[in-house]
């Protein structure tokens, strides 16, 4: 409750006796007079002389108090709204002020001036907050103090000399802005849980498909073992079914001998059916005796027996063999002398159909991909697109002969996921799994002591290898981390590694064209994604490009051309790093 505040401090009538004498005032309190008709006279706030007093026609005398004073109040009774007049805050306000005017404050009889100040404040107050919206309160007090920033005389005869608003939310608005700022935490909360949800996914559906692969390979190796790699026969599913359930032997001896009877009663009857057909037309003359030799392979055939030997005939040469590499006996002449060697044919075979041969030599290359948590939204992709070149070298029977792939992933550390050799049927095909940054420095570390076991090992067995190929995909850049260069630099240098691969290197996502550019061996060897390509479609085109330029290089070795360019075109969506640089 806010307690009255009294600024004419006495009303007297003033004395006009001889010995009547005016009375004093204090430093703090002005004098104001008034005559009989209501006019209001004020003489800088002295009181009047004797004589003044006793001939002036002055009848009552009022003592103002011009003390400075200081109140805080809350309006509540009135409060302020905020912007569209749904909210409202609440004004707690510390005012000063005093009387600049006392003979205004009389002749207005402002007894008690709270009720004018608060007022005033209230109704300037209430324009000023109307343009903030409720959660700008912070804002709206610091325009209230602006707008009070001076003293403000009040048309009353009363001065304003320190305004100190503060504003808060009322009830409703607190629980509305509690609400909204509980919903935006919910909706930050929800959306990490989505991204742990989604990476959660994503490695489960890895794990799934590790699995399922395992167990197709399981499946796979068991049917080769059972002589199952084709169209299995009834014999080779029932061995099979026995294999996976060993508890049903009878039931499945007893359905084989079921189909192999019935298979000997349908070849009897199709033999008799058969030599009817022969007798009939042999009796009836329709088949005559020079054409049973051309019938007699089918018939016997139908009849479930062994076709008599077809006769040896030429055929056409069509693939040149190729010459032996020993010098051929010199033939002796009539006096047992040598004769004259023959010139010699060489044949050439058809690159399109020439086999590798092991002094054809090898190519060894590394798939180095980023693996990193800052490609965990392409991982699929990644795997996808290893899955398919995998495939595609599986089916070029011709070239993987010639190719050993080594298939790698770094982030924190280089992971090994196929070992360096050659794709055959049965070998394993790669996966990646998104985890942990991605540290250059020790990946280049990594492939550094890798390459050179390997090529060791691998020229033990062969004795022509090619200088390795590392095919570097990156989707994530170190920053201002450079501790990979010296590691890289070492890698590449000829003079400091025996086996220094080439590098052709591809960036996508966050990788840097000054980052992939550093990377490749040569300028015409790094290219990053172009602007605006969709990473997803930039990914699979990009393994789309490489099985085909790994297979152009295994065939260009196969026919006598190693040194075919390593990367002869950028993959469609990239586009050549130093041109960015």
């Amino acid at each position: 409750m806010t307690h009255p505040l009294s600024i004419i401090l006495s009303v007297t009538p003033v004395q006009r006796g001889i010995f009547d004498r005016s009375k004093g005032t204090l430093p703090n309190v002005a004098v104001v007079y008034s005559t009989g008709s209501g006019q209001v006279a004020y003489f800088d706030g002295r009181p009047l002389t004797w004589s003044e007093q006793a001939f002036s026609q002055y009848r009552t005398r009022y003592d103002v108090d011009l003390s400075e004073h200081r109140r805080t109040a809350e309006l509540r009774s009135t409060p302020l709204p905020s912007r569209g007049d749904f909210y409202f805050f609440i004004a707690t306000v510390d005012v000063t002020f005093r009387v600049s005017d006392p003979a205004e404050v009389v002749r207005r009889n402002i007894r008690d001036p709270l009720p004018v100040v608060y007022g005033h404040l209230a109704n300037k107050f209430r324009v000023i907050t109307r343009g903030f919206d409720i959660e700008e309160s912070t804002q709206a007090e610091i325009a209230l103090r602006n707008a009070f920033d001076g003293e403000v005389a009040l048309p009353q005869g009363i001065t304003l000399t320190e305004v100190l608003p503060r504003l808060l939310p009322d009830e409703a608005a607190n629980r509305y802005l509690r609400q909204k700022a509980e919903a935006g935490r919910s909706l930050q909360t929800n959306h990490a849980q989505h991204a742990v949800n989604v990476q959660q996914a994503l490695q489960q559906g890895e794990l799934d498909r590790m699995l399922q692969l395992g167990r197709i390979q399981a499946a796979q190796a068991e049917m080769a073992a059972l002589g199952g790699g084709g169209e299995m026969s009834a014999r080779q599913m029932v061995m099979l079914h026995l294999a996976r359930n060993p508890h049903d032997t009878e039931n499945a001896l007893n359905l084989l001998m079921a189909h192999e009877q019935a298979m000997l009663e349908r070849q009897d009857g199709q033999s008799a059916q058969t030599a009817e057909l022969f007798r009939f037309l042999v009796e009836n003359n329709l088949l005559q005796a020079g054409d049973v030799e051309s019938h007699l392979p089918s018939l016997m055939h139908q009849m479930g027996l062994a076709a008599p030997p077809a006769a040896v005939q030429s055929t056409a040469w069509t693939q040149p063999p190729l010459l032996s590499r020993a010098d051929p006996p010199a033939a002796v002449g009539p006096a047992g002398q040598p004769a004259k060697p023959e010139p010699a044919v060489v044949y050439e075979q058809d690159p399109v159909t020439k086999v590798w041969q092991p002094s054809d030599g090898v190519q060894p290359v590394y798939l180095m991909v980023d693996e990193s948590a800052g490609v965990g939204p392409y991982i699929s992709d990644l795997s996808n697109g290893v899955h398919a070149l995998h495939d595609k070298l599986l089916r070029a029977a011709d070239v993987s002969p010639a190719i050993r792939l080594s298939v790698l992933g770094f982030a924190d550390q280089l992971a090994t996921r196929t070992r360096l050799e050659a794709v055959v049927s049965g070998s394993e095909s790669p996966w990646f799994a998104a985890r942990g940054p991605a540290d250059y420095a020790r990946a280049f570390e990594m492939l550094l002591d890798q390459i050179t076991p390997d090529i060791e090992e691998l020229k033990q067995q062969q004795q022509k290898v090619l200088r390795p190929v590392v095919y570097l995909l990156s989707g994530s850049d170190p920053g201002d981390d450079t501790t990979w260069a010296s590691p890289h630099r070492r890698l590449i240098d000829p003079a400091a590694h025996r086996y220094a691969p080439h590098i052709v290197a591809t960036g996508f996502g966050s990788a840097s064209a000054r980052l992939i550019s550093t990377l490749a061996t040569q300028p015409e060897l790094g290219y990053v994604m172009t602007p605006d390509t969709d990473v997803h479609q930039a990914i699979r085109q990009y393994w789309e490009s490489l099985a085909q330029t790994i297979l152009d290089s295994g065939r260009a070795l196969i026919a006598g051309r190693p040194d075919l360019e390593l990367a002869p075109r950028p993959p469609s969506g990239f586009r050549l790093a130093r041109e960015l640089v």
